[in-house]
């Protein structure tokens, strides 16, 4: 796993706008809050949608935007994995930063 502190191209901050579009391929676009530029534009794959925090409902919403029907039993031991696996890569994710950038991360 390599980590990366995204940061703008022009500027050179690091404060960051996340702007998600749910459409039929849900993007998210990444503006700078210092200069207003682009900074990058991510496409989320089928189901890579999860939000913590937000409950169960939130998750079925995502799988049918994606268009990912599964049996009520399916879905809820995917939500499991999913929010079992976000935090665990997180915890990487910020391991690793750390490591690389140093404590508190930029």
């Amino acid at each position: 796993m390599d980590v990366y502190i995204q940061q703008c191209q022009h500027c050179r901050s690091r404060n960051l706008r996340n702007i998600l579009v749910r459409d039929d391929a849900q993007r998210v676009y990444v503006q700078c809050r210092q200069c207003d530029q682009l900074v990058a534009r991510y496409i989320i794959a089928p189901g890579g949608y999860f939000h913590e925090g937000k409950d169960y409902e939130s998750f079925l919403r995502t799988r049918m935007l994606d268009g990912g029907f599964l049996s009520g039993r399916d879905l809820k031991a995917a939500f499991q994995d999913v929010s079992d696996s976000c935090a665990k890569g997180f915890d990487e994710a910020v391991r690793r930063g750390q490591k690389k950038y140093g404590d508190p991360l930029p």
